[in-house]
């Protein structure tokens, strides 16, 4: 009886709701203006709206499109793309919340007011209710536009043929050519000098620069020098090498694309983004570790896809496991944090692969026996130092920061003299040095020495002052890591000048180890030069990248808008139960986890997740056409 009430119920709802559709569209409609627009002044506390008359006509043409979209959606009954749809809304609510978080209260503290909590769970549910409807008429309507991608024909370009796949990269070089040329001979990132202090014998070896990737940089460029004569030379010649295996990488995106029977037109769409946005060809002529990191980490994913589409077949051809287990070791060895994107993946990639799940097992288990054998005693062997705990730490150590500037005056003596413990510097300098964003300034004040003696205490107050001071702790979070997963934040600043990253690393090595600098330019010194007048190429950082076009600039260089991509390609996956392609999105998942667990604020600790989204949409795409035809 209780049963057949509760469906009563639950059909007297629906009928309401169904006769009402308009109604319940112009509330919503109107409640989602009117949260736009709601406004919290932390000057008097003020919580109201503050319109011009020019907003009037924009604000009206918008409550019509949001009317019109929530009355279609309404229409829908599909009761999976709802709840997937909400989930997706919950997150990107919060998210973007945070993102003007960050905008308003980066440079200060986030109050705590009723007024500001009221204003705050206002904009939650106007973003959640947008969002949700943004997300349902997508995944509704994604069938039908991936149907239009059903292009018959092919080109000789852009296919699965070994001449397509030379003429693509070779198209690919040469775009990168005029930024070698006028930034001759390429651009060198702080932790390269750190890696050629290493090969000349000014430092030791130490891992925190990768041996492996040290030992490739610095044997081209010691042939560079050997061949030409000059250190310039040197560097030349490594970055030639990154041009050539950039467009190699690029060109198998297009050409494994194609053998997966991705459509020529999302082809052609996905070579234009790769050739014409200037941040590849800036990364393509920038020494540094992270740029042959993440080339070598989309070799990885689409071995991963291989295995997930061809399963038994992969294996049956020997030298497919034999060159994935290689390329997944070198990944791991080139950057430290490799390791986590297949510990991650490997569960879920066994799950998917179930019939060849000891093969996979044995594949990878080698990749991470060997790696680990190599990385260990072998390197302790050699005397091979390892890397500071200090990127790990950096969430703590910036919330130690946060609550010395913000709630100072209500700190015990003895959280001061914990405080103390561990940055033992001035707390003014301490104060004065913090950046909400980026934590590199409160990292250097850290005493590496008395963290290894006193591990538990430093973890104890961490979460002693998560507890005292919740709206610090989560400030401190949010604001360190919210371009990671904001879209919306204001980081524009953040975005470094490209062209000028050499000059920034002598900068930044003057000031820590002058001496050291000082010795290697005076035996090996690097000459910059531009052998062509492409000022232009100059005017492009602040045009596309700093956020001057602010459609283009997101498309090029947001890291948190390619999160929220990697979202809903989960989400669609869940949505129409293809959940074997959310194997291959793991590894880039959790390359984005440990980039917000350190954490890093710059686009080249998750380079990769701007470039395999094309081939991620692709396969979706391509799945979604499937639907369409079933």
């Amino acid at each position: 009886m209780e049963e057949k009430m509760k469906e009563g119920k639950l059909k007297g709802v629906i009928q309401f709701l169904n006769k009402h559709l308009f109604a319940i569209s112009l509330f919503l409609g109107i409640f989602i203006i009117l949260g736009l627009r709601l406004k919290y002044l932390v000057d008097g506390n003020f919580l109201g709206f503050i319109n011009r008359e020019t907003d009037i006509i924009y604000n009206v043409i918008f409550l019509v499109g949001i009317i019109a979209l929530i009355y279609y959606n309404l229409k829908i009954k599909n009761k999976r793309l709802w709840i997937t749809s909400i989930v997706v809304g919950c997150i990107f609510a919060v998210l973007y919340y945070f993102g003007e978080l960050q905008n308003d209260y980066i440079h200060s503290y986030i109050p705590t007011s009723k007024k500001f909590i009221i204003y705050s769970f206002i904009k939650l549910f106007t973003y959640f209710a947008l969002f949700t409807n943004c997300v349902v008429i997508l995944f509704n309507k994604l069938p039908v536009l991936a149907s239009k991608f059903n292009t018959k024909k092919e080109w000789k370009l852009f296919t699965n043929n070994k001449k397509s796949l030379f003429v693509v990269a070779l198209l690919f070089f040469i775009s990168y050519l005029p930024y070698f040329l006028y930034y001759f001979p390429g651009n060198i990132n702080t932790d390269n000098i750190g890696s050629l202090y290493q090969i000349t014998g000014i430092k030791p070896y130490s891992n925190m620069q990768p041996i492996v990737y040290t030992l490739i940089y610095g044997g081209l460029w010691n042939l560079g020098k050997m061949i030409f004569g000059t250190s310039t030379a040197g560097v030349a010649t490594y970055t030639v090498f990154q041009m050539l295996y950039t467009s190699i990488v690029f060109s198998i995106i297009l050409y494994y694309m194609a053998k997966r029977k991705i459509d020529l037109k999302w082809r052609i769409i996905t070579f234009l983004f790769l050739i014409l946005n200037p941040l590849n060809a800036w990364f393509a002529i920038r020494s540094e570790k992270g740029i042959i990191f993440h080339l070598t980490l989309i070799l990885v994913i689409i071995g991963i896809i291989d295995i997930i589409h061809e399963k038994e077949e992969f294996f049956k051809k020997k030298w497919k496991p034999i060159l994935l287990g290689i390329i997944t070791i070198m990944m791991i060895f080139i950057r430290n944090n490799g390791i986590y994107t297949l510990i991650l993946t490997l569960p879920f990639l066994i799950i998917a692969c179930k019939k060849s799940w000891k093969k996979i097992l044995i594949l990878f288990g080698v990749v991470l026996i060997f790696t680990q054998v190599v990385q260990g005693p072998i390197f302790k062997a050699l005397n091979i130092n390892y890397s500071s705990p200090g990127e790990v730490l950096s969430i703590p150590m910036q919330q130690f920061a946060r609550i010395s500037k913000y709630a100072g005056d209500r700190l015990s003596e003895e959280d001061k003299k914990v405080i103390k413990q561990y940055f033992p510097v001035d707390t003014e300098e301490l104060v004065n040095e913090y950046v909400p964003w980026f934590a590199d300034p409160t990292k250097h004040n850290f005493s590496t020495e008395e963290f290894e003696k006193d591990k538990f205490t430093f973890i104890k107050q961490y979460i002693k002052f998560a507890f005292k001071y919740p709206v610090q702790t989560i400030s401190s979070l949010v604001f360190n890591t919210g371009i990671n997963y904001s879209p919306n934040f204001n980081a524009w600043s953040l975005v470094r000048m490209y062209g000028t990253e050499t000059e920034d690393a002598y900068i930044t090595c003057n000031s820590s180890e002058p001496e050291l600098l000082e010795e290697f330019i005076s035996k090996y010194p690097i000459e910059e030069k531009k052998l062509v007048n492409f000022e232009f190429l100059d005017n492009l950082n602040d045009l596309l990248i700093k956020g001057n076009i602010p459609i283009f600039s997101i498309l090029i260089s947001n890291i948190g808008f390619y999160f929220w991509i990697l979202i809903l390609c989960f989400a669609y996956c869940i949505y129409t139960k293809k959940y074997r392609n959310m194997v291959m999105l793991l590894p880039i998942l959790g390359l984005w986890a440990t980039a917000v667990a350190a954490p890093m604020v710059d686009l080249r600790y998750i380079y990769s997740m701007v470039l395999t989204a094309p081939l991620f949409i692709g396969v979706i795409i391509k799945d979604s056409k499937e639907i369409k035809e079933e």
